[in-house]
């Protein structure tokens, strides 16, 4: 059975075995073999889209406080992990291009209305390098997905339903999607049952599994037949696609 049609998605690059969020899991993921790099995008002081997941410096970089109040000049001194530099937007951008990858931009969501500036800059910035068309603007928050679409129809964007802890039956979890006018969903694979996938296949909703990082776990998703996958180990992934080809 082929699983060629899987779409490989690094989650902050390979970001298990390297720095999340930098250049050099970016780079690491591309090696390894990965079709999309999935990044989250902050605002800093000077409204300059920073990728970094929290909305903090603490548990990332060597810097404290948090990242809307640093200027860009500051969060680039900082160190991310093996020297490292906080990447901006621009350069994973570019980057995505030369390799011919595409990007999953997250919109984090500290307020709501954070959510939509910087989904609304994250838009503008996709604009401005041509890349929109490469690119899934992703978000747990509805209105920033909204948001998005309202500023440029042609932004193909993904939902993380709420909550994720088995909870939503698999028409809530689509309904959520639809709402928010969004393309497709992304699961904790945890919380993903053949009923979820067949939902939403009727739904007509690309559905993306994220964070198995266990080959156990991997087949699992693949026998599901979701549409993705976001791992944090490409190397993984990249294995039992090949031993599930042989």
């Amino acid at each position: 059975m082929s699983h060629h049609s899987i779409i490989r998605v690094a989650h902050r690059g390979a970001s298990a075995q390297f720095p999340e969020n930098t250049l050099l899991a970016f780079h690491e993921a591309i090696d390894q073999g990965v079709d999309v790099l999935e990044v989250d995008v902050h605002r800093t002081s000077d409204d300059e889209l920073v990728i970094i997941h929290d909305a903090t410096l603490e548990r990332t970089t060597n810097g404290r406080g948090n990242v809307r109040d640093h200027s860009l000049e500051e969060i680039r001194q900082l160190d991310a992990g093996q020297g490292e530099k906080v990447p901006l937007l621009a350069e994973v951008i570019q980057l995505a291009r030369t390799v011919q990858t595409r990007l999953f931009v997250e919109v984090k969501v500290a307020t709501e209305s954070e959510a939509l500036v910087v989904a609304e800059a994250t838009i503008r910035a996709l604009e401005a390098a041509n890349f929109l068309s490469q690119a899934i603007v992703t978000s747990f928050s509805p209105g920033a997905l909204l948001h998005a679409k309202a500023i440029n129809g042609e932004v193909s964007t993904m939902l993380d339903p709420s909550p994720q802890d088995g909870s939503l039956t698999p028409r809530e979890i689509c309904a959520q999607a639809l709402r928010a006018g969004a393309n497709s969903l992304s699961c904790d694979f945890r919380f993903l049952t053949p009923a979820v996938v067949r939902e939403c296949q009727l739904t007509g909703l690309a559905l993306w599994a994220w964070d198995p990082d266990e080959p156990q776990d991997i087949r699992e998703m693949l026998t599901l037949g979701v549409d993705g996958i976001m791992t944090n180990r490409p190397d993984i992934l990249n294995k039992v696609l090949h031993d599930a080809t042989i």
